[in-house]
């Protein structure tokens, strides 16, 4: 596809977000209102797998069955939207980031010896971009915060600083 088409890897579920903003961007653009529409569109960007999945859920049909009163109810796009995202643990802000996803950046830091003002900006940039999420949403204290970013730091690199 071309490189400004919305595009998802089930493998980086928290671009999920992403992907749909991309999509409703275009649905504006193009004058897409119908749900069947957006829905048709939303697997057409993403790899065949993911789009069967996607497929398959219930509230991809246009409608079903309200099991409480047995009359029939709409499936909108926002409804499929919802259940898609739903399959995406991390997809979500309330689970955007979690301390093992913190643990494996300071971890890989710390393995990778790191020698110059690249690399420490890059592991701060990976680091930061957690640990404020993680801050925000009251999962980590700023003292901790503070104490966890040195251990993503080498003995080597200590000892020069």
């Amino acid at each position: 596809g071309h490189n400004t088409t919305p595009s998802f890897s089930p493998n980086e579920p928290r671009e999920l977000p992403r992907y749909f903003q991309e999509l409703e961007f275009l649905f504006a653009s193009l004058g897409v209102t119908d749900d069947v529409d957006k829905k048709a569109l939303g697997i057409r960007y993403v790899d065949y797998n993911t789009s069967e999945q996607w497929v398959l859920l219930v509230e991809y049909e246009a409608s079903g069955i309200d099991p409480t009163t047995q009359t029939v109810i709409p499936y909108s796009y926002q409804d499929w939207k919802t259940a898609v995202i739903s399959l995406y643990p991390g997809a979500d802000n309330a689970t955007k980031y979690s301390m093992a996803n913190l643990d494996q950046v300071t971890g890989e830091a710390g393995r990778a010896d790191i020698k110059t003002i690249g690399q420490f900006a890059a592991y701060y940039r990976k680091f930061y971009q957690i640990t404020k999420w993680l801050v925000d949403s009251g999962r980590l204290g700023s003292l901790e915060r503070d104490c966890l970013f040195w251990t993503g730091l080498s003995n080597k690199l200590w000892i020069a600083m």
